[in-house]
């Protein structure tokens, strides 16, 4: 299966192998222009590059994107890691929107004025979501229950994220795993895209402690609510309740947790 490679080892004496989970660079471009290089789990590359798209504000549904190239480079001659090169051709309004995010990317650095600009970039203006219901502790606990079996590569190798992504009935649609968390909830925002799955509304259990980022991108795909398995950070219980986002955490052992 990919997403995972096979390693050898030893220890006390006695050798063995195993299943590692796979991480590599991809660089991507937006009209053959350097944006981002982000270490990823080759699994569902497309729909991360989609989703990690519309995260970021680049594109707002499928219709912007015009095509999308991927591949593989590897260079023997040097000591760089076999890696992937994606470039996204966009839309004329796509590509204007683009352009200014990539003119404060290139700007957040250098001295104290850059570092408050880019500190106010990174909390980016949304309207709050509207009013609508979390699943049940019931629906949740089920939901929960049902995660694992979905976790195809972390079955493998362990050491991996993942991301489920239910109706507003709790009802299972779409599951993603990547070695980066932020990567994981990226892949299944692409995924429902592609697949033209509703995500207003829907609801998102996600294995990782939740951030702010998480926030931003739930509230951006306009989820009614964000479950985690493990406990939230102070700010990301902050922002979720700023934007009106349902944040619920599932402890092991007790009964969820709805943070307001």
């Amino acid at each position: 299966m990919h997403g995972t490679q096979r390693y050898y080892f030893t220890s006390d004496n006695q050798s063995g192998a195993t299943e590692l989970v796979e991480e590599q660079p991809i660089a991507i471009s937006i009209n053959e222009l350097n944006y981002a290089v982000i270490m990823i789990t080759p699994v569902d590359v497309e729909a991360f590059i989609i989703g990690f798209c519309f995260a970021e504000g680049l594109i707002t549904g499928m219709t912007e994107l015009l095509d999308l190239s991927i591949h593989e480079e590897t260079d023997t001659a040097t000591l760089l890691p076999s890696h992937l090169r994606a470039n996204i051709q966009l839309t004329g309004r796509a590509q204007h929107r683009a352009s200014q995010i990539m003119r404060q990317r290139k700007g957040n650095s250098g001295c104290g004025l850059c570092g408050i600009e880019a500190i106010e970039q990174s909390f980016p203006n949304m309207p709050s979501l509207p009013n609508s219901p979390s699943l049940s502790d019931s629906q949740w606990l089920a939901a929960k229950s049902q995660f694992s079996q979905h976790q195809k590569v972390g079955h493998i190798s362990g050491a991996i994220h993942g991301a489920m992504l239910l109706t507003q009935e709790g009802e299972f649609l779409a599951f993603a795993e990547d070695i980066g968390r932020h990567n994981a909830l990226d892949k299944l925002i692409g995924k429902a895209l592609k697949e033209n799955l509703t995500l207003q509304k829907a609801h998102v259990l996600m294995s990782s402690r939740c951030s702010t980022e998480l926030i931003q991108k739930g509230v951006r795909a306009k989820i009614a609510s964000l479950g985690h398995l493990s406990s939230p950070s102070t700010l990301a219980v902050a922002q979720a309740r700023d934007f009106n986002l349902h944040l619920v955490h599932i402890p092991r052992h007790s009964a969820p947790r709805h943070y307001h």
